[in-house]
């Protein structure tokens, strides 16, 4: 999508915070160097900050600052409805776009027939080893991998909307009555995809649409983002709390295996050990089998960048602490109602 002869209709970008001082400016920067007329787009951070995030936001020009409680579906909530435009794009405060960034976002929308809309999220240019690594699990909104990592396209749209790169007319958003309150924590995005859905309407993905996602690094810092999808997943699909303990990717599993494995290795330590390759090999195969991001992943994994032992080594390493930390973001929510209710 490279043509100049098209309508530039009005854009709202919304980019809610909370206590982001160390990204907010390189966002706004990106957000601000964009080849769209300036009068035809405005930039609303909806901020629930403690610290100096809305005295940077402030130093923008044309940038509106909109105070609120914190909380996902709340600050989203604010920010369309301050809108001044009928398209809403929302992106994250440790996002970077793309130039043409706005440019393709209008030609796409001048499509009457596209109401919603996502792209990819990569990872930025300059992304370290383990950076890289990480963004290579295939989220948020894809990762290195791309958004097709994580929906598969079709005839009826896309199943949902990543929060991070998400575009809308205003009045879809209206139609199904906004985002769920229910959601502060997140998931706000999935749940507004589903209603809109089954309200009839089509959601899209084009891959032309191209923000960078800052990855969730260092090691710990991944950990505890996963934590809190796990209670995201947790508020999504209210599962029992048998299903979340005997899920075999529940933290006590893991951690029984390694200790059964640890009294074989003190026992018999030549079988022990010739045991790792043979199940590390065995995990690779179900990756490859059931998880879509990590086909993707080889086939891609050249034009992203990364190196195969890394491919084999690092980024299934990696899904596993994931798969586990979620786990573990499900009981801590169960956990958490639980006292609510008694």
């Amino acid at each position: 999508m490279t043509s100049d002869h098209f309508p530039r209709p009005g854009i709202s970008v919304i980019v809610i915070t909370l206590n982001e001082e160390n990204n907010i400016r390189p966002c706004l920067d990106s957000l601000k160097r964009q080849n769209y007329p300036s009068e035809n787009y405005e930039v609303i951070v909806v901020d629930a900050s403690s610290d100096a995030t809305p005295i940077i936001a402030a130093e923008f020009a044309g940038v509106r600052v909109v105070k609120s409680t914190k909380g996902f579906s709340r600050q989203k909530n604010v920010g369309w409805q301050a809108a001044c435009f009928d398209i809403v794009a929302f992106t994250d405060a440790d996002c970077l776009v793309s130039g043409n960034w706005l440019s393709t976002i209008a030609e796409v929308m001048n499509n009457p027939e596209i109401v919603a809309v996502t792209g990819d999220s990569l990872a930025p240019p300059n992304s370290n080893w383990f950076d890289l690594c990480v963004t290579c699990v295939g989220h948020p909104g894809g990762g290195a991998i791309g958004f097709d990592a994580n929906v598969k396209p079709g005839s009826q749209g896309i199943s949902f909307i990543a929060g991070c790169h998400a575009i809308f007319r205003k009045a879809i958003i209206a139609a199904v009555g906004g985002f769920d309150p229910d959601f502060q924590e997140g998931g706000e995005d999935v749940d507004l995809s589903r209603r809109l859905r089954q309200a009839g309407y089509r959601l899209d993905y084009m891959s032309e649409l191209t923000i960078y996602h800052k990855p969730h690094t260092p090691f710990w810092h991944y950990v505890k983002w996963n934590i809190g999808v796990g209670v995201t997943k947790f508020s999504l699909n209210r599962p029992s709390l048998g299903k979340i303990i005997f899920d075999p990717r529940f933290p006590l599993w893991p951690l029984l295996g390694l200790v059964l494995w640890f009294y074989w290795f003190l026992s018999i330590p030549f079988s022990a050990l010739l045991f790792m390759p043979i199940a590390w090999v065995v995990y690779l195969a179900g990756l490859y089998c059931f998880s879509t991001p990590f086909q993707l992943l080889l086939v891609r994994r050249r034009q992203i960048g990364l190196d195969l032992l890394s491919t084999f080594t690092m980024v299934p390493f990696l899904v596993l602490v994931r798969q586990v930390a979620m786990a573990f973001g499900q009981l801590k929510k169960w956990s958490r109602l639980r006292r609510v209710q008694t």
